[in-house]
């Protein structure tokens, strides 16, 4: 099944996750699992999807994979923007059918991913090689009018959780790996 749809996004680099869970769980939130997510970035050699502000993705998820679409940020405030999503049974096989068209993986993002729920809102608490630990807050919409109300939930939130809206990160974890890799090579 493909959805399309917009992620309403926020992620905040923390440093206690412990805590982070003590909160969430103060506030009822309800525990989804743990996993590990290993994601492929894909680009053509000119890098004309990253340079557009969108990305390519294929994910594998403790064998659930997805092949992802992520258009341009909606607002820069947070890391929202609409996204196309198609379950595959292979990523090896999907990351070949890749290769032959001429994409090459531009970067892999591995992570630790706690799952909480709250609401209708989607927490989850990310141990991201090379980066560090963050909290992610999502929430899905179909339209501009509920794309704003669940950004404004996504900050209600975060004020009940005790963190500033004001450290929010820009970026995803894809620009963080790739500007880390840019310092390193300087």
């Amino acid at each position: 099944m493909v959805l399309l749809m917009i992620e309403v996004e926020t992620k905040l680099k923390i440093n206690n996750i412990k805590r982070m869970i003590e909160r969430i769980s103060g506030l009822k939130g309800e525990y989804k699992g743990e996993k590990t997510e290993l994601d492929l970035y894909f680009d053509h050699p000119d890098i004309r999807i990253f340079r557009s502000g969108s990305a390519l993705r294929v994910r594998d998820a403790n064998g659930v994979c997805l092949l992802t679409y992520k258009g341009p940020k909606k607002d820069d405030e947070t890391t929202s923007r609409e996204e196309i999503e198609i379950g595959i049974e292979s990523a090896r096989e999907m990351r070949k059918i890749l290769a032959e068209l001429g994409f090459y993986v531009l970067c892999e993002v591995k992570k630790q991913r706690k799952t909480y729920l709250l609401g209708d809102l989607i927490v989850t608490l990310d141990e991201v090689e090379g980066l560090g630990e963050f909290i992610e807050v999502e929430g899905k919409a179909s339209n501009d009018a509920e794309y704003k109300e669940k950004k404004n939930e996504i900050f209600m939130l975060l004020n009940e959780l005790k963190l500033s809206s004001e450290v929010i990160s820009k970026k995803s974890y894809l620009e963080m790996i790739l500007d880390e890799k840019r310092l390193n090579y300087t």
